[in-house]
């Protein structure tokens, strides 16, 4: 194994620790919520968490272990790609600010004992984590890091995970009825008709090199 694939793994490994340990404080909120409030360390586990969701898409690749398939390796594809992915990046954080600005708290905060469920909120479930994996398939396509795509489905699964620890030990708790109505209008990463556009944007470029090769 190689140095940056030892990092890029080692990083995802820590990812799912940090689930963990989030898992502990959500499932004992009542008794750690001086820590859950506190937004030193939410801010220090916000940036630590997306850190190790970046980092591993953000590694070069080691093409003396995986090689870059041809048909990515031209100059259409990569420009193409890299633009997809620069407009991915830029939705990524806009999202991210308008939630934050919207939620009015940062990590495990309470949002004033509210539900949100309007807005970015009426889109999808968890816009926050939303926003982390299109920031981070956004970095993996810039470039087309295949090592970085090969990790993308354990960022997506963290992500998932984290996600659904909210849901069976915070808000699902402490909403309830309100959040099952909640859930079944709304996905937890958007609708489906989003993720097709993004599996379009895709599959195009790969389809228009193999007509015209």
């Amino acid at each position: 194994m190689s140095i940056l694939w030892a990092i890029r793994l080692s990083m995802i490994g820590s990812l799912f620790i940090l689930t963990v340990v989030f898992s502990y404080f959500l499932k004992n909120r009542d008794k750690h919520s001086e820590i859950l409030e506190n937004t030193t360390f939410n801010i220090i586990s916000v940036l630590i968490f997306n850190t190790f969701c970046y980092v591993p898409m953000l590694i070069p690749p080691d093409e003396n272990i995986i090689t870059r398939p041809p048909l990515l390796d031209n100059a259409f594809n990569l420009r193409w790609f890299d633009i997809l992915g620069l407009i991915m990046m830029i939705l990524g954080v806009l999202l991210l600010l308008r939630t934050i600005l919207m939620r009015k708290a940062i990590g495990a905060q309470d949002t004033a004992g509210k539900l949100l469920t309007k807005g970015i909120y009426s889109f999808c479930r968890h816009p926050i984590y939303f926003g982390i994996i299109i920031i981070s398939l956004a970095f993996g396509l810039r470039g087309i890091n295949i090592d970085a795509l090969i990790v993308f489905p354990l960022i997506i699964l963290i992500n998932f995970f984290q996600a659904k620890l909210e849901e069976v030990f915070d808000v699902g708790v402490r909403f309830k009825e309100e959040y099952l109505e909640y859930k079944k209008n709304t996905r937890m990463f958007g609708p489906i008709w989003f993720w097709l556009i993004i599996l379009f944007f895709l599959i195009l470029p790969l389809t228009i090199s193999i007509i015209y090769k």
